[in-house]
């Protein structure tokens, strides 16, 4: 799963659980060019900034995978049915 950013990183991590939110965070100094996350079951997390990848040293589980999804979807997940199909999603920024 890709979760595309359209938004500040801050709005896009309350949806990370607590262990991972805090490895994204050392890389806060990439958090202006960040332009996506992606999750893959048991493999790292990367992170990609423009046309570079910055691989994390945490191995993301189908578990947390599933958590983080639940809570962008809301816990709707047939809303985003579509993107999902598509590998990634869209968080959509706050008005």
């Amino acid at each position: 799963m890709a979760i595309q950013m359209k938004n500040s990183v801050d709005e896009v991590l309350i949806h990370f659980p607590i262990e991972i939110k805090s490895e994204i965070a050392q890389c806060e100094n990439l958090f202006n060019s960040l332009e996506e996350i992606r999750l893959r079951a048991n493999r790292n997390i990367i992170l990609k900034i423009g046309q570079e990848e910055k691989i994390l040293n945490y191995v993301i589980n189908t578990e947390a995978i599933l958590e983080i999804l639940q809570r962008i979807c809301d816990n709707s997940i047939y809303t985003y049915q579509n993107q999902i199909c598509n590998g990634y999603i869209t968080i959509k920024g706050r008005t």
